[in-house]
C-alpha cells in the first residue's frame, strides 16, 4: 500500500479539534455528506495541481482553517497541559501550529491526476453537533506489487464537528488507528526523555525540531 499517499490525502487532516465554550448548533447527516464530498474533492484538485508554490499556500490555509490545531496541541500533550504556566501554554501552541505545517511539507505533493480517488460512505450523527464521516480512499496503481488493502480502498473515518454554523474536523482514524493517539505516544516519549518536570526543556527540544523541519522544507 502506497503509504504516502495516505499521508498526503490525511496529513493536515491528522489533528483534532476542541469543542470550544462557545455555542454549538444541530448537525445533520446531509450537511456531513456534503462537506466531506466537497473538501475532499478540493484536496485532490489541490494535491494534483502543477502550481507548487499555490499547492502550500492552499494547503496551509486548509490546515488553518480546517483543522482545530490547538485542541490538537493540547490532546497530544494530554496532562502535561495543565503543567505548563500560561507564557509555556503560548509557547507551545505557536511552535504546535509550525510544526504541523512542516510535518505534510517534508512529503513530496505531486501526485498524478487520477492517482487517488474517494468515495464518502455513510455519515452518523454521534453528537447533536458532531458526525462520523466514513470515506474509502483508492489509489490507482500501475505497481504489481500492490496490497489487498489498497486495492479495496483504504477505510478512514472523519469525525466532524460543527460550530457557529462552521464544520470542522475533530479526528481521523486510518483503518481504526487515529492519528491523534499516535502523536500523543510520540510527544509523551519525548516530554519523558526531557523530563517531566522540565516543560522548559521539552520546549527548547520541540522548538528545536521545528526550526530544523522549517529548513529542511
Amino acid at each position: 500500500m502506497k503509504l504516502k499517499f495516505i499521508f498526503w490525502f490525511t496529513a493536515f487532516w491528522g489533528i483534532l479539534f476542541y469543542p470550544s465554550l462557545s455555542s454549538a448548533s444541530a448537525f445533520t447527516q446531509t450537511e456531513a455528506l456534503n462537506w466531506a464530498n466537497r473538501k475532499g474533492k478540493e484536496i485532490i484538485s489541490i494535491l494534483t495541481s502543477n502550481d507548487t508554490p499555490d499547492k502550500y499556500a492552499s494547503l496551509d490555509y486548509i490546515l488553518d482553517n480546517d483543522v482545530d490545531l490547538d485542541y490538537a496541541a493540547k490532546f497530544v500533550v494530554g496532562k502535561y497541559w495543565k503543567q505548563m504556566t500560561s507564557e509555556q501554554q503560548d509557547r507551545y501552541l505557536s511552535l504546535f501550529r509550525r510544526y504541523a505545517k512542516t510535518v505534510y511539507r517534508s512529503y513530496s505533493l505531486d501526485i498524478p491526476k487520477g492517482e487517488v480517488y474517494f468515495t464518502v460512505d455513510k455519515a452518523i450523527i454521534t453528537k447533536p453537533d458532531t458526525a462520523d464521516t466514513f470515506c474509502t480512499i483508492y489509489i490507482n496503481s500501475v505497481e504489481k506489487n500492490v496490497d489487498e488493502a489498497s486495492k479495496g480502498g483504504i477505510k478512514t473515518i472523519f469525525t466532524l464537528h460543527k460550530q457557529n454554523n462552521t464544520i470542522k474536523v475533530r479526528n481521523l482514524k486510518i483503518e481504526e488507528s487515529s492519528f491523534l493517539s499516535a502523536y500523543r505516544q510520540r510527544f509523551y516519549k519525548m516530554i519523558h526523555e526531557d523530563s517531566e518536570d522540565e516543560i522548559d526543556w521539552f520546549l527548547e527540544d520541540f522548538e528545536t525540531i521545528v526550526t530544523d523541519n522549517e529548513a529542511e522544507n
